[in-house]
């Protein structure tokens, strides 16, 4: 019988984890054969498509271990403070994992994760909430059919 301490369950477990681990190229080849994507730009660490119709893109970076995939909406200067404050909301109580971001006056919905310890469900999972996100703006502001309130 093999004698567990710390230190070699977390050498298995890192040995184990690094043969499955995700990487730039895995992804790239998800989102180029999957049947609901269709490919629109590509490049090494970058991918724009569209995925059930919504327009995304595919950003990851094996050197710093990221990845990100993002959705353009609309421009956030034009939005009333109202909406904005629909956003801040739904980021604590109606988004999962994905997230309404800014940058350079666009919003976005997007989903930001290490590139390794992500899994193909994690992916599709997060493919799914952008799109929610991305498709509910100006409705419900949700990226899936959960809600984190407190109970009345």
């Amino acid at each position: 019988m093999k004698k567990n301490t710390l230190k070699n369950l977390m050498q298995d477990h890192s040995s184990e984890h690094n043969e499955s681990q995700m990487t730039q190229e895995k992804l790239e080849n998800f989102i180029t054969t999957s049947v609901e994507t269709d490919i629109l730009e590509e490049e090494k660490g970058y991918i724009r498509f569209k995925y059930l119709g919504t327009k995304m893109a595919l950003l990851s970076d094996e050197h710093h271990n990221r990845m990100r995939i993002i959705s353009p909406i609309t421009n956030y200067s034009s939005l009333a403070p109202k909406i904005k404050d629909s956003l801040m909301n739904s980021n604590f109580h109606l988004a999962l994992d994905a997230r309404y971001a800014v940058s350079e006056d666009t919003l976005f919905a997007a989903y930001l994760h290490p590139l390794s310890s992500l899994t193909n469900e994690d992916f599709m999972s997060a493919l799914k909430q952008v799109h929610n996100l991305a498709t509910s703006f100006g409705k419900t502001y949700s990226s899936a059919q959960i809600e984190f309130t407190k109970k009345k």
